[in-house]
């Protein structure tokens, strides 16, 4: 399955950028000063994936935009399962289940020999019940809209929108001192000319979602022509391709673009062609077309405006119309019909695969596009950076508190920038299939075909199966450090320490509700352990559980503060192996039986690998994904982002705390958290 990404990580042309854009007039200008724990500078997914972990811990914080509002139509709309199995731990993956357009099948016409186009087969998703999830496709404007949703559920962090930055210093005499403000932003309040993005030609009028209705209106902070100095502890840069931040960091953006211009466009069509409703990917004597289903009857198209025969250096990209790719795709689609009246959103771009070789400077970081980017045909660009800053923020976060050590920073570059890499390789591979025919043959080594080769497709489908793991985010290949313990252990065959944790449905011991465990799991900005106990009725197995009470409610109470809830930094939670109706929650210790004066009883502690017979998704088969024996079980520790830091035996409560004591800090006998 292939789906989309944002054009703005391609060499987009930046139309904020362009000298013809406004004229400025003189405006008073009112110098003030503050200072905040964490600056994020740009509010797309990568940026609003950071403001989320800052909600979730209560960090001082501020997320600032040069728009006026937030994006309402095109750009980003591929969501692979991984991000929206992390958007279910958010609490908000049935609102994209709701709108969404799911599919997991492309399909693939070439020509026929006869002047026409005929199907030629299809590419299905291979990882089967590894996830709840398929691809979901939708626009990257409702995925803002999710995200500020739960942002202000949380915390008063909002958006300031029409602020850029104008200059950035940095004192690195102060970096060692987590109280010190080394960073100076200077911001500059812009007019609404000046933050709004000049809309292209021929776009039809819309009427946003009613909950979009709020955000129509810029939110300043400020008044127009403000400069506001602002000292920070850190600055998270999730600004796009062309960065403002990486420019002012001095970090080059290494690589090259392709000379070939594509198009892309939302459109209702109005065609005859059968398979309008499937993701395909047309291959035609007159070029390449990727068309892409979306919600409602949108349908996006990725459409080559320059072939390898035609690509002169003087092609300009800020000339090209929604004519000329509305001709483009009649083309290509010749002999069936087609046509548009209403257009959601339309661009122009060319492709490029860049690499910053650093993703920071000290306390200042990088996000997202601003760290990589490639074609948007391979439909990660959004899921990467969503995933980048979800894997930054809990980590700044928790450093921000006092609660980890500022070295668990380092393992942002460790793991995310190697992702970043295999990222461009991808996209190196599967770009060669949207190439023009005769040159897609030559660089697969397949002979010229005017009906095509099937040994194409056979590539095609080989690439694709190679990759789909890792594309799905259900590998990361994330490397051993303070919180991944890659120490093997028999205990869990099929889990690894640095991979995500394999999700499964499992039910509640209390009322036998069935849950995904990337819900149960949540993204609220606690660690995890795992017990994975096994059959909780065998007399020694009893034993073991109960030993566990004491050891790991010290570890509890050595990285939690006396004046928060025990389970505040780890919580601990058990899945039993044994039928529901077998086990009482009175069998468990009292780690997994809290009782608050107000709320009482919390049921949440303790689950079972068990059938559900109202569900047929809940098989009772969680043990066997992770490889657990069913009657001797596991103790695995999760991090915030639900992936796997350390796996060991169920008693092993003495390497669990070791793990702990890596990069978690005591809190201070007067500190407040």
């Amino acid at each position: 399955m292939t789906a989309t990404s944002d054009p703005k990580s391609s060499e987009h042309y930046n139309q904020f950028e362009d000298p013809r854009r406004f004229y400025r007039p003189p405006i008073m200008t009112v110098s003030i000063e503050s200072t905040t724990d964490v600056l994020i500078i740009g509010a797309g997914p990568s940026g609003l994936a950071i403001a989320y972990w800052m909600a979730q811990y209560g960090i001082n914080a501020r997320i600032i935009d040069k728009r006026s509002t937030k994006v309402f139509r095109g750009h980003a709309d591929g969501l692979r399962s991984r991000t929206l199995e992390l958007f279910d731990s958010m609490g908000f993956a049935h609102r994209v289940l709701q709108e969404g357009y799911h599919g997991a099948t492309l399909m693939y016409w070439r020509p026929d020999g006869k002047g026409g186009l005929k199907r030629a087969g299809q590419l299905r998703s291979t990882i089967g019940d590894s996830s709840p999830y398929r691809m979901a496709l939708l626009s990257q404007g409702r995925i803002e809209r999710f995200f500020l949703d739960v942002i202000r559920d949380a915390s008063s962090i909002d958006v300031e929108r029409g602020v850029m930055g104008d200059s950035l210093r940095y004192d690195e005499s102060l970096e060692n001192d987590p109280q010190a403000y080394p960073i100076t932003v200077k911001l500059r309040t812009l007019s609404e000319e000046e933050a709004t993005p000049i809309p292209n030609p021929g776009i039809t009028p819309y009427q946003p979602a009613r909950d979009d209705l709020e955000d129509l209106t810029p939110k300043r902070k400020h008044e127009v022509g403000t400069i506001e100095t602002v000292r920070a502890k850190y600055l998270i840069g999730c600004d796009g391709a062309h960065s403002w931040t990486r420019k002012q960091l001095g970090i080059p953006f290494e690589g090259s673009h392709t000379d070939h211009i594509w198009g892309v466009m939302d459109v209702v069509p109005i065609t005859d062609f059968p398979d309008i409703r499937w993701p395909s990917s047309i291959d035609s004597p007159h070029g390449h077309l990727l068309v892409i289903t979306r919600e409602g009857n949108v349908v996006r198209f990725y459409v080559p405006l320059q072939e390898e025969d035609e690509i002169t250096p003087s092609f300009d990209r800020s000339a090209v119309t929604l004519d000329m790719l509305r001709e483009r795709v009649k083309r290509i689609m010749s002999p069936f019909y087609f046509d548009f009246k209403i257009c959601h959103w339309w661009a122009a771009y060319q492709v490029g695969r860049r690499l910053a070789p650093a993703v920071n400077k000290g306390r200042m970081y990088l996000v997202g596009d601003a760290v990589h980017t490639h074609s948007p045909k391979i439909g990660l660009g959004m899921n990467m950076s969503i995933q980048d800053g979800f894997n930054l923020g809990w980590k700044l976060a928790l450093v921000v508190k006092g609660v980890a050590s500022p070295s668990i920073l380092d393992t942002y570059k460790l793991e995310r920038h190697q992702l970043a890499k295999m990222l461009l390789e991808f996209d190196k591979k599967w770009a060669a299939f949207f190439l023009k025919q005769k040159k897609k043959q030559q660089q697969i080594g397949l002979e010229s075909d005017p009906e095509g080769n099937p040994e194409d497709l056979q590539a095609m489908r080989d690439v694709f199966s190679e990759n789909e793991l890792f594309a799905e985010g259900h590998v990361s290949f994330y490397k051993a450090s303070p919180i991944v313990h890659k120490d093997s252990t028999t205990a869990a065959k099929h889990l690894i320490a640095g991979e995500r944790f394999p999700v499964a449905l499992i039910c509640k011991q209390a009322d036998g509700q069935p849950w995904w465990t990337s819900r149960l799991l949540k993204s609220d900005g606690r660690f995890r352990i795992l017990l994975l106990i096994g059959d909780c009725r065998l007399e020694g197995q009893k034993s073991r559980i109960l030993a566990l009470n004491g050891g790991l409610s010290a570890l509890q109470k050595r990285f939690t503060s006396p004046k928060q809830k025990l389970d505040s930094v780890i919580e601990v939670k058990a899945i039993h192996s044994a039928p529901l109706e077998e086990v009482e929650l009175s069998d468990f210790p009292p780690i997994l039986r809290q009782f608050d004066e107000i709320t009482g009883w919390d049921y949440t502690k303790v689950w079972s690998d068990s059938e559900c017979f109202w569900d047929e998704q809940c098989k009772g088969n969680a043990y066997d994904i992770w490889g657990v024996d069913r009657s001797k079980g596991a103790m695995v520790a999760l991090r915030p982002d639900q992936y796997i830091g350390w796996i060991g035996e169920l008693d092993d409560v003495a390497g669990v705390t070791k793990y702990f004591k890596g990069f978690l800090r005591e809190p201070r006998p007067e500190a407040v958290l």
